[in-house]
């Protein structure tokens, strides 16, 4: 919840007596109130001298898992960086129900479904047909097709949802099984997954692990994913595109390609015929649905991964507008439908942050931030070149 958030809920707080035990262990209190029905400290450390981010993270730490038995969570923000002085709210824990694990299986089923039967899709084109299997086919060719295609958009899918949530039972931080999204059968079968998160992150560091553990984990499997389909496409001369324009009109279409798509096509060069092509295999179309939804997910808006991720590097205010500017970059870039679905998610396209937005994260995590954006601009489909901008 955010600093200046109303809880949800009431409940029996200790008694101001005990968090000021607590809280004096590290801190001199300045001040305690009771707001928004919650207990409500000015703290600052001794002399004003904040300490190293390593010191503040063990002793933030500490206070975590002191009140955890009375029942709160310390919400911590600064009141004045300079002085060394912060707020530490006392927000009640909010415990959530059990999950209903039923609808994860049934959304996983129902997905594997749609993903088979847009694997099905594929594996019958005749163009693809014909192509690879010049001799004629069989059922056991196409089930082949389909299975493969089933497990490569899949593995791609459930490794992201699961990168975040081993994160997150790494961490600490409850959460759900992944739900699982199906989509239509002509794009792949799948809109992505999402798990529920049911606690806070405690800190920023938390909160960029968690956001980018899922997007990275699925990108690595997405880029094993598109070798594998380079390496079972053929190749298809000038002379044999024209052949199957004529024999097939309207039905070899091509998807807007992203930058990544192009370099590893630059290891393959060798096996394109002058004038021709390399015509992908469905394992390749999966790992450009991959691609799509890894960079979709980066974007740093909102509670995107990659708000998530942007939120733990800066404040609330410039996350708010770093958000509206990737938006607006996603409307420009014809992603029209998934910027309106976020207009309407996000509520404004704020962001709670983790309970202690005080401490820094490290050089090396912003470093990895910047090489998920360089992920999200390689891995985009370039829309708007299809549209004739830019």
């Amino acid at each position: 919840m955010a600093f200046d958030e109303e809880p949800s809920s009431v409940v029996t707080y200790p008694t101001f007596a005990e968090l000021n035990d607590i809280l004096s262990i590290h801190f001199e209190i300045v001040t305690s109130v009771l707001e928004f029905g919650m207990p409500t400290f000015i703290v600052r450390w001794p002399s004003g001298d904040v300490g190293t981010n390593e010191q503040q993270d063990m002793v933030f730490k500490e206070l975590t898992d002191m009140t955890k038995p009375l029942k709160v969570w310390p919400l911590v923000r600064w009141k004045n960086k300079a002085a060394g002085e912060y707020f530490i709210r006392f927000v009640p824990i909010q415990k959530p129900g059990p999950s209903n694990v039923k609808i994860n299986y049934a959304l996983f089923v129902a997905t594997l479904a749609s993903i088979a039967i847009g694997g099905l899709l594929q594996a019958t084109s005749p163009v693809f047909l014909t192509l690879f299997y010049p001799g004629g086919w069989t059922y056991l060719d196409i089930a082949f097709v389909t299975i493969t295609f089933m497990l490569a958009l899949m593995g791609i899918i459930f490794t992201h949802e699961m990168g975040h949530y081993l994160m997150c039972k790494r961490k600490g931080i409850e959460a759900s099984l992944p739900y699982f999204i199906p989509g239509l059968p002509q794009i792949g079968g799948t809109f992505g997954a999402f798990i529920s998160q049911k606690s806070p992150p405690n800190n920023r560091e938390e909160l960029i692990d968690m956001g980018l553990a899922g997007p990275l984990a699925g990108f690595a499997v997405t880029l094993v994913v598109l070798f594998i389909g380079y390496l079972m496409s053929v190749p298809v001369t000038a002379q044999e595109l024209i052949a199957i324009d004529e024999a097939f009109p309207g039905m070899s279409g091509e998807l807007a390609t992203p930058y990544l798509f192009t370099l590893v096509g630059y290891l393959f060069i060798d096996f394109v015929p002058p004038g021709g092509t390399l015509y992908m295999h469905p394992v390749a179309f999966a790992a450009w649905v991959g691609m799509l939804v890894t960079a979709l997910n980066l974007f740093p808006i909102a509670q995107l991964d990659g708000g998530h991720a942007l939120r733990a590097i800066v404040g609330p205010r410039w996350h708010k507008q770093i958000g509206w500017v990737a938006l607006l970059i996603m409307l420009l870039t014809g992603y029209y439908l998934m910027a309106i679905l976020i207009l309407a998610l996000s509520a404004g396209g704020g962001h709670p942050g983790p309970l202690n937005d005080t401490v820094k994260i490290s050089n090396g995590r912003i470093v990895v931030f910047i090489l998920a954006m360089i992920i999200l601009v390689v891995c985009i489909p370039p829309l708007w070149q299809m549209m004739g901008f830019f």
